[in-house]
């Protein structure tokens, strides 16, 4: 008997070891999940860099950068989760020793790899997403802008009408440089008065046509 169940525990030790269904399905679920907010956030990287070069942005409860840098963050939290419920449990899943820790050692190098180009693009999203900062400011009336204000340039600011549903297009014919020297971009007031427009901004104000009309 003792004999029998030491040979049975040694048949199924490779299976105990193996991956079961339920992690299958997860591992499976979870990096698919990363694939999709990693392509999504790639598609809107390129998409809010192309709008930018012709003078528009992305604004969706976020502006696109900040976006892009969430997405990139998701995606790899949830390919990570992924990887650690298939990865340990394949590799311990190989009998032979010797195979085992070559595809160990394998798999740590092309995750290593893909970690750090990750890492790359997660970085350089998140400084351009602190470059400049965004405000979306509303009216009472109904009418919103977007004032966007460069991390680099103190004075300096723009101001963004919608043009589409989550693409803002920038006003032309302001100045972009606050008479204050100073403009604060986060305590802003929008209000209609005629065919216009006005922009307090501490003691800065900004008068432009209404984009609406």
């Amino acid at each position: 008997m003792e004999k029998m169940a030491v040979e049975s525990g040694e048949i199924l030790e490779p299976q105990d070891k193996g991956l079961n269904r339920k992690q299958l399905a997860w591992g499976i679920f979870l990096l698919a999940v990363a694939v999709i907010f990693g392509l999504g956030a790639g598609w809107l990287w390129a998409r809010s860099e192309q709008l930018w070069s012709s003078g528009q942005i992305v604004y969706f409860i976020l502006p696109g950068r900040p976006l892009v840098f969430c997405g990139l963050l998701v995606s790899g939290l949830w390919a990570v989760a992924g990887l650690l419920c298939l990865v340990p449990k394949m590799i311990l899943g190989i009998k032979r020793k010797g195979m085992r820790v070559f595809v160990r050692i394998l798999v740590h190098l092309c995750i290593t790899a893909a970690s750090l180009v990750w890492l790359y693009f997660w970085l350089l999203s998140g400084i351009n997403s602190v470059v400049g900062t965004y405000h979306k400011v509303t009216a009472e009336t109904g009418e919103n802008i977007v004032v966007y204000k460069p991390g680099f340039d103190p004075a300096s600011f723009a101001v963004y009408a919608p043009a589409s549903a989550f693409v803002y297009e920038r006003i032309d014919g302001i100045s972009g440089m606050a008479q204050s020297g100073h403009f604060v971009a986060d305590h802003c007031t929008l209000q209609k008065q005629d065919a216009d427009l006005i922009l307090t901004c501490g003691v800065d104000v900004t008068k432009f046509p209404n984009p609406s009309n």
